[in-house]
């Protein structure tokens, strides 16, 4: 197996093999027991036993993916031989006892969830130039290690890579005199191996995730979405089963199945179907296991999937956690679905909103609204029980705003699938204070030159097109003879979409690079 293909497997593996994976918590007898003996069976040789553990791996934290990126390189670099299920018991363990803590590894969830648009912001300029250059700043981020550690870890850099100091990206500066003598200091504060907060954690008992849970999200592009999640235990692993409903005017059914493990006692790694299509799920459980979020796609194409959010049923608070639609238009009347838990009160609104019940459940509640001729623009109060949440009246567009404002997709062929570009637009008004953002709204959408030098080599007719849903399908990867030196189908592009506000329309733009392949897909960038 090529170090490519092996690395693109590795990075998989801990989704599709799921099913085999033992769920980790602290108070698991099993825990200590195989995935301690396969460390040491596995690691001995090469790493030395100390009074802390074995060198090296008694001093760094990581996430699963972290820890399955070393087996990789242990194999890739090293001859490690090991199979899938001692593999998934030497992570679980490592996890277990050298993970990082729900609020370690919350800003850096970007990249755990495959987002295909994310921004990565360095501690400082110095980390961004030092690190950023190569890979993501969530990479070493989502890394804990001793400041010993972290100074062998810029010797590792320099021994995997003899010509970093000289290459493009490192050469601006003294590479090696300034990691070694300030970098990793700077590391060890920012990011330390011990911390109160993992130790907190690491000795709490984690809840189980079984039970009724309360879901709602977002599809990009298509809408949102809300039902229920059922999560019972199997054996050595979870399992979820899904019965949810679109929120748009199809009003689809979202049916299927997924297996997961838990990691760490909150990190949710699963494998399903969902209508059909095959997914993955990278969730995160709240500290009090009664809450997740996170975010699922397509298991071929990371860059389509949902938002996702959950609340545990029993016990939960009366709340208002999605809405068919924010906003109403002045003298408009419309129906409006509110979805939560809890929604069996009364419902009554602000002055200036008229409304009447169409349907109600102890989850959702469908009503019709009138706003009137005379009411103020701006965000109404909408009551049910003691659930309450806020609809915006509006009474003209003055503004678009496209999200993202730039991105890139990336063109597609063999055997790497194209990562298309999802944009959204979302209309605001003016307001006292400021801009009041409306909501987001269908829209029509075009695509331009995004300078000269973009219309002169014909990017708009080589580089993709965009669907009427705001997503951008980039074209074929590799020489295209059609073009101007043959050159590939790469491009530089606006993106407008136009929002019909009544006899008019209200334009916003956004800035797309179309780019090529990726080949390197490591499960953390």
């Amino acid at each position: 197996m090529s170090g490519k293909m092996g690395l693109f497997v590795s990075g998989v593996m801990l989704f599709v093999l799921s099913a085999v994976l033992t769920p980790v918590s602290a108070n698991d007898s099993t825990k200590d027991f195989k995935g301690k003996a396969l460390v040491n069976d596995y690691c001995a040789a090469c790493h030395e036993q100390t009074d802390k553990g074995l060198t090296r791996i008694s001093d760094v934290r990581k996430t699963p993916e972290g820890w399955d990126m070393t087996i990789f390189r242990m194999e890739h670099l090293h001859g490690l031989a090991v199979d899938s299920d001692d593999r998934f018991a030497i992570i679980k363990y490592l996890s277990a006892e050298n993970g990082l803590s729900p609020k370690e590894s919350a800003p850096f969830r970007y990249v755990l969830e495959q987002r295909a648009h994310f921004v990565d912001v360095a501690p400082n300029d110095d980390l961004d130039a030092l690190c950023g250059r190569c890979h993501t700043n969530a990479r070493y981020g989502l890394q804990r290690r001793t400041a010993e550690d972290w100074l062998k870890h810029m010797h590792f850099h320099v021994g995997q890579y003899p010509s970093l100091e000289y290459q493009a990206r490192a050469r601006d500066r003294f590479w090696w005199q300034e990691v070694t003598s300030k970098t990793y200091k700077e590391l060890a504060e920012l990011y330390p191996f011990q911390t109160a907060d993992w130790d907190q954690w690491k000795a709490a008992a984690y809840k189980s995730p079984v039970g009724l849970w309360r879901v709602t999200g977002h599809r990009p592009g298509q809408g949102g979405y809300e039902g229920i999640m059922t999560v019972s235990r199997h054996g050595d692993f979870f399992k979820a089963k899904y019965d949810l409903n679109d929120m748009g005017q199809k009003g689809e059914s979202i049916t299927g199945n997924s297996k997961s493990v838990v990691y760490t006692g909150y990190e949710w790694r699963g494998s399903g179907i969902l209508n059909g299509t095959e997914t993955r799920e990278v969730y995160a459980l709240s500290e009090d296991g009664n809450h997740m979020t996170g975010r699922w796609h397509d298991a071929i194409h990371y860059d389509i999937g949902g938002e996702f959010q959950a609340v545990r049923l029993d016990g939960a608070e009366a709340q208002v956690l999605a809405k068919s639609s924010d906003y109403i238009r002045q003298g408009e009347t419309k129906k409006i679905s509110l979805h939560g838990t809890g929604l069996t009160g009364k419902a009554s609104a602000d002055k200036g909103l008229g409304l009447s019940i169409i349907h109600q459940n102890s989850n959702s509640i469908t009503l019709q609204i009138t706003a009137a001729r005379n009411i103020a623009p701006g965000s109404y109060r909408v009551t049910v029980g003691q659930a309450e949440t806020a609809i915006v009246v509006y009474d003209k567009i003055d503004m678009v705003k496209i999200m993202p404002e730039w991105t890139i997709a990336r063109l597609g062929g063999g055997n790497i699938p194209p990562v298309s570009a999802q944009f959204e637009a979302t209309a605001y008004m003016k307001g006292k204070d400021g801009d009041i953002k409306i909501g987001i709204m269908p829209a029509l959408w075009q695509i331009q030159p995004f300078n000269a030098d973009a219309e002169q080599m014909k990017d708009v007719d080589f580089a993709g097109h965009i669907d009427q849903f705001g997503r951008f399908l980039p074209a074929a990867a590799g020489p295209n003879p059609d073009r101007k030196y043959s050159t590939n189908n790469a491009g530089n592009l606006i993106i407008i979409a136009r929002i019909k506000d009544g006899d008019h329309q209200v334009s916003g733009k956004a800035q797309l690079i179309v780019t090529v392949q990726r080949w390197n897909l490591p499960p953390i960038r």
